[in-house]
């Protein structure tokens, strides 16, 4: 992978689109990437890696909002995107945050592939690393450089693991392991099987022998005590049928000497059953004849009761409704006169409308004088500058003068210089000169003169300014000041002030007038309000009586038509209610009852009759009944004599005992066949399983053991890539350490409890021993760790298929090395950028912008970091 341009907005310390064009600094060879600190140089790294792989390049900067630049403004979006090769073909990938990651991929031949889920296999595909080798190999991030130097074994396993791929190896480790736990679980179940049973699996064969003869003893056992079953049960079946035959007698004995007595209660009960059915004769005449008759006559009585109330009722609201209507005429009379109280509001309203027209008046008079008083003191304000101007204008005309005379005098001095005896004035033409023009000794010359004349004319053309400014403003006055007295004096004479003629009266009686027509209004104002108020509440009395005297006049009217109907409704069923009565007095004797309580005390209900009646014809049917199955029963008994039921009874028990022993004796020795026969069937299965998986764990177990034991096959197969590692790392580190330094793999373990195989130690050539790599300085330790970096490259591009490492980035550690060291590591460097490698290297050390020439500039400033490129 090689970058080639990268375009970044609102991201880390960028505040605005930033593009870097990787192409400008060459296809080859090492670059810088400078700037002050927090300038965003590692930002770079960051942008990189996060559109490749959705991360930033180092911990503790993953988080969405932690990438967002503080500079952007809100409506600046937050995108990486890169245009990179790998090989011959050219990739782009866009990656924007929003409140998630919206990602893009452009293929060669113009595919987009979107979604993180696609694109992140599709990125370690095209590039042959994760993210986590990415780090390790390519892109190494300034607190993770001397990770891969200190880490132990343990550690080291996962960052080869990843980089290498064993994880297959790791996985084939753990697979044999659970086949050993799997095949123990099998053995462990089986002996359960055995221990359910109590049988010890290693007796197990003379154990089958002796259940298979106790089967045999068993199985003949049961088949004596089957036939035994057979002859008792049918000897029980015969005794039951005699046993049923016998109760059957004896219950037909019982059941006829029952039936007899029951018929004799039956004889004695007659009077009382023909007593039942005369009340239950008299009762339904009383039910279907009378009543009928006496409940009409009930319900006439009803509704002659109805209507008399109903008659009262509308009696009272008769009476009631007239009531209300003379109360409603008597209200009318005692109001007032609506119209005058009309008129008078009226009145009131047209005064106060005059007022307020007037306090309108004076409200705009009042603008007009506040008008008058603010151009007075503008005009005070301008004639006090006139004042001063005027004076500055004397002084500067008086000055200009004495000027022009001493100018005017040194010119006629000057010419006079220039006369002689018998040469004619140029000024006056004459010969003689008896009394020449002196020089006054003051030096002004003409410019001097034209600067106090310009001076002065500035100042006069000012003062006219102001003077012209005054006269406008007095005019103006003048106008308002007349059209505020006219208008005051009569308003002030119809308040009583008298009328004014100057401005000064007007101005002196202004406020009191303007009072006392505020005063007028509002007492004008709360009269109409109250006269409108009692108006409103007259007009609500007049209404309210109004309808009153039509409701109750309505109402008195309704209330007597009602009372007359409900008379004739009263007369109507008092004759209903008679015919009734009489009815039901004939019917009673009809029926042969003396009088009403006669008939009330025989009157039965519907359920009352059904019952009598029930009783009568059960007391029948039951007396049939009876005299039905004494017949039988006479017959059924003819001729026979009670059987000894108890003896048959003795027998069927004593046979039900021996029965159920032998049943007892046959299913315990059932039971016991069947579990010797269960038990024998699962063990055998079992024992044969058994036998199968202890020569299956046997071998997976002797393979687990070596493949996870103190040297493990992953790290086994790890050593070998390591010492390639090591190998690739010493040859950088030779150079760079001036051939003092080589990377070994330690050989020994002195703690037995550690996994080991991975650490690595330091020979030193001038002291000719190893020691520990956290021994180094701190330059050595960086000058190792840039060796395993670039030796972890080197056989990378060997090892791994498919990755092709064209560019390599470097975060810091330089600042540790001496300049001697400092230009071999820069010589080892670009040795291995070679003619097709670039790369990038972020330092603060000054010795590198010297010896760099293609850099990559970062800019800080207060809005936001940029960057130029040096190539």
């Amino acid at each position: 992978m090689k970058p080639i341009k990268m375009t970044i907005s609102a991201f880390g310390s960028y505040a605005d689109e930033q593009v870097v064009n990787f192409s400008e600094l060459g296809e080859c060879g090492l670059y810088l990437i400078t700037g002050d600190t927090g300038s965003g140089k590692t930002t770079i790294f960051d942008a990189i890696s996060f559109a490749l792989y959705g991360e930033a390049s180092g911990k503790g900067r993953d988080r969405y909002q932690m990438l967002r630049s503080d500079f952007a403004p809100d409506n600046i979006k937050t995108f990486v995107e890169l245009v990179f090769s790998s090989g011959e073909n050219i990739y782009t990938i866009k990656r924007i945050i929003k409140n998630f990651q919206d990602v893009s991929l452009v293929l060669p031949d113009g595919t987009v592939e979107t979604g993180d889920r696609k694109i992140k296999p599709k990125i370690a595909e095209i590039i042959g690393l994760d993210k986590e080798q990415f780090a390790q190999i390519v892109m190494i991030a300034q607190n993770d450089f001397l990770r891969f130097l200190h880490s132990g074994t343990n550690e080291r396993l996962g960052i080869l693991r990843r980089i290498f791929n064993t994880q297959p190896l790791k996985n084939f480790q753990e697979r044999l392991k659970q086949m050993v736990s799997v095949e123990e679980r099998k053995i462990q179940l089986i002996l359960h099987d055995f221990a359910r049973y109590e049988v010890n699996i290693h007796s197990r064969d003379s154990l089958f022998v002796q259940w298979e003869e106790e089967i045999k003893t068993d199985t003949g056992v049961l088949a004596g005590l089957n036939d035994q079953l057979d002859s008792n049960d049918k000897k029980r079946q015969k005794l039951a049928a005699e046993i049923a035959i016998a109760e059957a007698i004896i219950r037909n004995f019982s059941d006829l000497a029952q039936f007899k007595a029951s018929l004799e209660a039956l004889y004695k009960k007659a009077d009382e059953i023909a007593t039942i059915e005369k009340s239950a004769i008299r009762g339904e005449i009383a039910l279907r004849k009378v009543k009928p008759l006496a409940d009409s006559a009930q319900l006439a009585l009803g509704d002659l009761k109805n209507a008399e109330q109903l008659l009262q009722i509308a009696k009272e609201n008769e009476e009631t409704a007239k009531a209300k209507f003379s109360k409603a005429v008597e209200t009318i009379k005692s109001l007032p006169v609506y119209d005058e109280k009309l008129t008078a509001y009226n009145e009131t309203i047209k005064v106060w409308e005059i007022v307020c027209a007037r306090l309108d008046k004076m409200r705009n008079l009042k603008n007009d004088k506040q008008d008058i008083e603010a151009k007075q003191r503008t005009l005070q304000k301008n004639q006090s500058e006139f004042e001063l101007i005027n004076d500055e204008f004397d002084i500067l005309s008086i000055e200009y003068a004495k000027n022009e005379n001493t100018f005017l005098k040194n010119q006629a001095g000057i010419l006079a210089g220039q006369l002689k005896d018998g040469v004619p004035c140029p000024v006056c033409g004459s010969k003689e000169h008896p009394a020449p023009a002196q020089l006054t000794g003051d030096d002004i010359s003409e410019e001097i003169l034209i600067k106090a004349r310009d001076k002065r004319d500035k100042i006069q053309v000012k003062r006219e300014e102001i003077s012209t400014r005054c006269g406008a403003l007095k005019t103006e006055i003048d106008t308002l000041a007349k059209l505020f007295v006219s208008g005051l004096s009569e308003l002030a004479e119809l308040s009583g002030f008298g009328r004014v003629s100057t401005l000064e009266e007007a101005q002196e009686v202004f406020a009191d007038c303007f009072e006392h027509i505020k005063k007028a209004e509002s007492d004008l104002l709360n009269k109409k309000e109250e006269e409108k108020t009692k108006l409103d509440e007259l007009e609500k009395k007049w209404e309210t009586a109004h309808r009153q005297k039509s409701e109750s006049e309505l109402s008195a009217k309704t209330s007597e038509t009602l009372s007359n109907e409900r008379e004739e409704n009263v007369r109507k069923h008092k004759t209903i209610f008679e015919e009734k009565q009489t009815a039901f007095l004939e019917g009673l004797s009809a029926n042969s009852f003396i009088d009403e309580p006669e008939y009330l005390s025989i009157l039965i209900t519907d359920e009352e009759l059904n019952e009598l009646n029930t009783q009568v014809q059960e007391h029948k049917q039951n007396e049939q009944q009876l005299v039905r199955d004494i017949k039988r029963l006479e017959a059924e008994t003819k001729d026979k004599t009670a059987p000894d039921v108890v003896k048959l009874r003795d027998e069927s028990d004593t046979l039900q005992k021996d029965i159920s022993e032998l049943r007892e004796k046959r299913d315990d020795t059932l039971n016991r066949l069947n579990s010797i026969k269960q038990a024998l069937k699962e063990l055998k299965k079992a024992s044969v399983e058994y036998e199968k998986a202890e020569k299956v764990y046997a071998s997976v177990k002797q393979l687990s053991d070596v493949a996870n034991g103190r040297l493990d096959f992953e790290t086994y197969a790890q050593m070998a890539y390591f010492d390639r590692v090591l190998r690739a790392a010493s040859l950088r580190l030779h150079i760079m350490s001036q051939n003092r330094f080589t990377l070994t793999r330690k050989s020994e373990n002195f703690d037995g409890r550690k996994r080991s195989g991975l650490e690595i130690e330091v020979f030193d050539a001038y002291t000719g021993k190893t020691r520990a790599a956290e021994s180094l300085s701190g330059g050595e330790s960086f000058m190792a760790s840039l060796s395993l970096a670039l030796g972890l490259s080197d056989v990378v591009q060997q090892n791994v298929g498919g990755v092709r490492l064209d560019a390599m980035f470097i975060d810091e550690g330089f600042g540790t090395l001496d300049n001697e060291v400092l230009e071999l590591a820069i010589k080892t460097l670009s040795e291995m950028a070679g003619s097709n490698r670039i790369i990038g290297i972020i330092s603060h050390v000054t010795e590198l912008r010297d010896r760099i020439d293609k850099q990559i500039q970062i800019d800080k400033t207060n809005i936001g970091s940029k960057i130029h490129i040096i190539a």
